[in-house]
């Protein structure tokens, strides 16, 4: 008997149904079926070459992770709850991983229905330049499998059979489109990106952390906060650069599935030639093995996605700092504050650091489009500042911490100068802190010999706030524990060499690097605070009290 309409209609839907809970639960179905990619790209092991490679980091790691979320799906649909519904990425640079994560976009809302995937950086030409340039090249593919989709600046629709006026990526937490969005996670304690990271809900929800080193822990709570369905996940990836930077401190924890990513695993290198262009190469590696050497921290970040542990070259340990937070001891040296100047409305940032004594109390860190206004602001209360026409930075001014003008240290190099102009034309005779080391400021032995010397300033006032830190000289009254890390991972970055000339601390374009572009801004001004606090070059007749109470 034939069978009827209803029932081949029926089994058809059932067919159908099954191929989608097959590419749901097996992504490299989805990725050589429907996308027509082929798996090799990211089970490299499928490579010939493979077959006596001895994995340096996780075997597989790409596909791995994308298999581990699609197993956490499958368990929720036979009633049992995932151990992991969090993933992260270390890996060396070069690796695919940008190419990896724009298939992730895809296989998740082409497979989930009305999903929403954010994906989140810390500036805005990151997510542009790498992520979501990536999703646009694949737009006529993705026009092939899905045709009502549309492509935005920084939002990808899949069910929009016309376009519309595009809305912020940031503002689309109400909406119920099935779509793929950019939100800029910036790089501070910014509670404004953390309260907006908050809004996003939804029952499939995929949350990728593209750079991860450099958004914060504050933005990152916030995420996890918010992904508490049994299909939220969040994949977070990028290049290791110290033990306490946000990825690397995600990847330890227990209900995170973390992964690392090694160069020397990639088909490039294992193969020894260039299958994937643009990719690192085993010519890259070597160029980088003669400037920064095999052993050093950075290679090993850079190559084979080991999270740097604390160098034994580096001038500050952690262990230092960790012993001086919170601590109480006897109250000395002056009320000061360090100043690290910043003249960008998008890029380094400037800092305070804000103290009584020996007591560090405060960290402001902020955009500064205007180093000149910066002095205005430490001078000036909001009304005032508003009456007088200038930015308001909504920083602490110095009458708040009891500051004299002789006791604010600027960072007078480059950019600085004007703030340093701006304080002398009110009237006020700052410190600026510049040129080479500070003679009577280095110790001496009971001759009157000194026991080193420096090659800058800059390394004497880095010194100085080790040896303080190391002998247990400060207190850390620091409140904003997102802000607290930051100075944490910033001053155990920079290296040193001692010889029996001199001794020279890691110039600040060096630490940039480390830190992914960005300023050791927090550190530097954390160093001038704590050198300008001893009163050197000043008077200690200025007719105040050393301690807080002015």
């Amino acid at each position: 008997m034939d069978e009827s309409g209803e029932e081949i209609g029926l089994q058809k839907k059932i067919v159908e149904e099954t191929r989608w809970e097959a590419y749901r639960t097996n992504p490299m179905f989805w990725l050589t079926d429907r996308f027509k990619e082929k798996e090799e790209s990211f089970r490299w092991s499928l490579h010939e070459g493979y077959e006596d490679h001895k994995w340096d980091g996780d075997k597989d790691p790409l596909a791995a992770a994308w298999e581990d979320i699609a197993t956490s799906y499958a368990k929720t649909k036979v009633g049992k709850a995932s151990t992991y519904r969090s993933i992260g990425i270390e890996s060396g640079t070069g690796c695919s991983k940008t190419y990896w994560l724009s298939r992730l976009v895809l296989w998740f809302l082409d497979c989930f229905d009305n999903s929403l995937v954010v994906t989140s950086a810390p500036k805005r030409d990151q997510l542009q330049l790498g992520l979501w340039s990536e999703i646009a090249m694949l737009e006529k593919r993705i026009k092939t499998i899905r045709p009502y989709s549309q492509m935005y600046k920084l939002r990808l629709a899949i069910n929009e059979k016309k376009r519309v006026h595009d809305t912020a990526p940031d503002e689309v937490t109400s909406s119920s489109a099935w779509h793929a969005v950019g939100f800029v996670a910036g790089t501070g304690a910014d509670e404004q990106s953390a309260n907006k990271a908050r809004g996003f809900h939804r029952k499939h929800m995929l949350i990728i952390l593209e750079e991860c080193t450099g958004i914060s822990e504050a933005l990152l709570t916030a995420f996890q906060n918010t992904s508490t369905g049994y299909t939220n996940y969040i994949v977070a990836v990028g290049n290791p650069d110290s033990d306490v930077d946000t990825l690397h401190k995600f990847c330890q924890q227990k209900d995170v599935k973390n992964y690392r990513l090694s160069a020397l695993d990639y088909p490039n290198i294992v193969m020894n030639r260039e299958v994937y262009p643009g990719a690192v190469t085993t010519a890259s590696i070597s160029s980088r093995t003669d400037v920064y050497g095999k052993d050093s921290g950075l290679w090993k970040s850079m190559i084979r996605g080991i999270s740097p542990a604390q160098s034994k070259d580096s001038l500050i340990k952690i262990e230092w700092i960790e012993q001086c937070i919170g601590i109480d001891i006897p109250m000395d040296s002056y009320n000061a504050v360090g100043v690290d100047v910043a003249n960008s409305e998008n890029g380094d940032k400037a800092a305070l650091a804000w103290g009584n004594g020996n007591c560090l109390l405060h960290l402001d860190q902020f955009q500064c489009p205007n180093a000149t206004h910066l002095a205005y602001n430490m001078i000036f209360d909001s009304g005032e500042l508003a009456a007088k026409g200038y930015e308001d930075y909504k920083v602490s001014d110095i009458t708040q911490y009891h500051v004299e003008p002789s006791f604010v240290g600027v960072d007078a190099v480059g950019v600085g100068v004007a703030t340093v102009n701006a304080f002398k034309d009110e009237g006020l005779e700052i410190t600026a802190l510049s040129g080479g080391a500070w003679s009577e400021a280095i110790p001496k032995d009971d001759k009157g010999r000194p026991y080193y010397s420096f090659v800058s300033l800059r390394s004497q006032m880095y010194w100085q706030a080790r040896e303080d830190l190391r002998n247990k000289e400060l207190s850390i009254q620091v409140e904003d524990r997102v802000i607290l890390n930051h100075l944490i991972k910033q001053l155990t970055l920079p290296k040193f060499i001692a010889t029996n000339a001199s001794i020279k601390v890691e110039g600040k374009e060096h630490v940039k690097q480390r830190l992914g572009g960005n300023s050791p801004d927090i550190a530097d001004a954390f160093v001038y605070w704590n050198w300008m606090r001893h009163g050197y070059r000043v008077s200690n007749d200025t007719g105040f009290a050393a301690i807080s109470g002015g």
